[in-house]
């Protein structure tokens, strides 16, 4: 009787580890965004011209970080802000380092295959909250090249497929 105890209790112990270990993001080992990685470039590549733009200069700044338990934070900007005249912004101080925000959010992922889904939970951009943010990646030594599908920019209005690399820094 002993036994028969011993071996459901270790049953029901396997069941719980395994529903746990579902819920975390689905990766393979060698596919793993999970980490911090620095933001080394980002740039727009316009469909209809086909031209490359840095709408963010040629060194923006930032990370994001996948977590392994699921979680993801992200926080890019261009890499020379311009400081404000005082601790006291003014609407148009605001502005100008709003508009240098590349992206901003946080939420949980979920990967699949090369995709990786953001569920937001909350961002710079308030109709980004609630959604997802689909992404695909690939992983090369040490950097990370992240890509959306094709979208339309908030600034131009142009149809863009944006890239961001990242190299890993933990």
């Amino acid at each position: 009787m002993i036994k028969h105890a011993a071996f459901t209790a270790l049953m029901q112990i396997v069941a719980v580890l395994a529903s746990a270990a579902m819920s975390w993001p689905a990766v393979s080992a060698g596919n793993s965004p999970v980490g911090t990685w620095e933001l080394m470039s980002f740039s727009e590549f316009v469909l209809d011209t086909k031209e490359t733009n840095r709408p963010f200069g040629d060194h923006p700044t930032g990370y994001i970080q996948y977590s392994p338990g699921g979680h993801v934070v992200v926080f890019l900007t261009a890499g020379e802000l311009k400081r404000p005249a005082s601790a006291i912004y003014t609407d148009a101080e605001r502005a100008d380092i709003h508009r240098a925000i590349a992206a901003g959010y946080a939420g949980t992922y979920t990967v699949e295959g090369n995709k990786v889904i953001h569920h937001i939970l909350t961002a710079w951009r308030p109709e980004w909250i609630g959604g997802d943010q689909i992404r695909y990646f690939e992983i090369n030594g040490t950097n990370l090249t992240i890509k959306t599908a094709p979208i339309k920019s908030p600034r131009t209005g142009h149809n863009i497929v944006v890239t961001v690399t990242f190299e890993r820094v933990e």
